[in-house]
């Protein structure tokens, strides 16, 4: 057992009782088992067990309430694993799923999803050193060779293995003592600590090489295959991201592409009978935006007939968008309080500001740009860098960076342009149509600011011609192109395929004509 005083053994959790050896025997059958139904059968017979063991270990425990109401309140939780979570809209949840829920092992089932683990620092190179030095591997050794230069010769005949970890596993083979294994919960404090530990220098690195050095102690061969594909965040056993989180529970992918945090996964979906129906968004938590289907100019009218949920639909009717080259962010506001997230999650608030007290780029020139009635909401849009001197807009292309605008520039300053809203006050707006989600936007949200925050300009269409005429104004403009949206479509995040938006851009517009 890891020497860690901030470990509590007498919390009952599953973690604690599933071993890291269980997890591992999966991802190996997974990975030798052929099609995507054999792999998936394994994957949900495992969480299956898992289950049944989360529910032995909680036997004797009071019933677990159900899942309340979402709410916006965010509160800082320490999960068992002692994972610290924020955990917006969690308010209701059972005390005893918040503390043991599937997400230890959903986090390393999808290492590359988990956003709550900062980066390990951890490459192919660095491994190899390790192994030989603990080991007492000789460099020169055929053994040495293939951990030390892994890439230059992984393309060889004679290399076993197809990627590092797999060579490694052989070199480790016979080295390791096959008798010994860890728990979920230990290679999780473990993982947690070298992330921490990861950009301290020296000191940092000190407490990585003690914990990478227990670890080649205390599990097999196969188990350090596996934990190395972790590290690298990789497990290559053909079995897409969705698929897992689909074994889970039916509503995972999209209750994921709503928050992009597996925690609010593992936690709101623990019992597969219960379904989300309605997900709600919560302020301060990321989601992946909606996205746009790529089509041609003279396909529009078609495709908004043919999918438009319009009942009375008699025109192919459509809105216009100029489609600016900007960076995708979604604006979360609090009353005074701002946060700034990227199209994949990333939190940009230190950069734009998190109230207008303090440094920022944007919020200090809109913070009070937001009508009196309107305490709370969520926007979507485009964050473009505008020129105060020319005033006009920069594209990327222009090898500007608006994350990079520092507050005391003289001339460039970043502006977003704001096309949606999905949370306004305490109503969440995703499933109304987006010609009510605009009079939301445009009536009671706030007053637009030339070169900070403006709204999108949206032209009315109801004809291939009319996609044209806006597509040539938007190469005369030097855009990148332009979406077109249906007015009765709904906000799907991380949707891109039949949402009812549709991109049309300008290269791909004049290589047809």
């Amino acid at each position: 057992m890891i020497d860690d005083p901030s470990v509590n053994d007498e919390l009952p959790n599953s973690s604690k009782v599933v071993k890291f050896s269980n997890l591992c025997n999966l991802l190996e059958r997974i990975s030798k088992s052929q099609g995507a139904i054999a792999k998936q059968k394994l994957m949900i017979r495992f969480i299956s067990d898992w289950r049944k063991t989360h529910k032995e270990v909680h036997a004797n425990d009071l019933p677990t309430s159900t899942i309340a109401a979402t709410t916006t309140t965010t509160a800082a939780t320490t999960t068992a694993e002692g994972q610290t979570t924020t955990s917006s809209s969690l308010s209701g949840t059972s005390p005893i799923i918040m503390q043991d829920s599937f997400y230890p092992i959903l986090r390393l089932l999808l290492p590359q999803s988990d956003r709550e683990r900062i980066a390990y620092g951890l490459k192919e190179s660095k491994l190899g050193k390790h192994l030989v030095e603990v080991l007492s591997i000789s460099k020169d050794s055929d053994d040495g060779k293939k951990l030390l230069n892994f890439r230059v010769q992984k393309n060889t005949r004679t290399q076993k293995g197809s990627d590092f970890a797999e060579v490694a596993y052989y070199v480790l083979k016979n080295r390791c003592n096959e008798d010994v294994t860890m728990s979920i919960w230990e290679i999780n404090k473990i993982l947690d600590e070298i992330a921490v530990e990861n950009g301290k220098g020296k000191e940092g690195q000190k407490v990585i090489d003690h914990r990478l050095t227990y670890l080649l102690r205390h599990l097999s061969a196969l188990e350090l295959k596996w934990l190395i594909r972790i590290l690298l965040k990789d497990l290559r056993v053909s079995l897409k991201e969705n698929s897992i989180l689909e074994c889970f529970h039916p509503d995972a992918k999209d209750l994921f592409d709503h928050t992009s945090n597996l925690f609010k996964v593992a936690v709101y979906l623990h019992d597969p009978e219960k379904r989300l129906h309605e997900i709600g968004l919560s302020l301060f938590s990321p989601f992946r935006p909606m996205l746009g289907e790529r089509t041609r100019a003279d396909k529009i009218e078609q495709l908004i007939r043919k999918k438009s949920t319009n009942p009375t639909a008699a025109l192919a009717e459509f809105y216009i968008e100029t489609k600016y080259d900007g960076d995708r962010f979604q604006v979360h506001r609090d009353k005074d309080q701002f946060m700034y997230f990227s199209r994949n999650g990333h939190d940009y608030t230190s950069v734009f500001g998190p109230d207008a007290n303090n440094i920022g780029t944007l919020t200090p020139y809109i913070a009070n740009t937001f009508k009196i009635d309107c305490e709370k909401c969520i926007i979507d849009g485009e964050m473009v860098i505008y020129n105060r001197n020319e005033k006009i807009i920069h594209s990327k292309g222009d090898s500007f960076d608006v994350k990079s605008i520092q507050a005391n520039d003289s001339q460039l300053q970043p502006c977003l342009i704001v096309f949606d809203i999905l949370m306004y006050n305490d109503e969440i707006l995703t499933n109304k149509p987006m010609n009510e989600r605009l009079q939301y936007l445009q009536k009671k949200i706030l007053e637009p600011i030339e070169g900070r925050i403006i709204f999108s300009v949206i032209k009315p269409g109801t004809s291939n011609q009319d996609v044209i005429n806006e597509l040539n104004l938007a190469i005369e403009e030097r855009q990148e192109g332009i979406v077109v949206k249906d007015p009765w479509s709904v906000y799907k995040p991380n949707v891109r395929e039949n949402g009812g938006w549709y991109k049309v851009f300008i290269l791909f517009f004049l290589i047809i004509n």
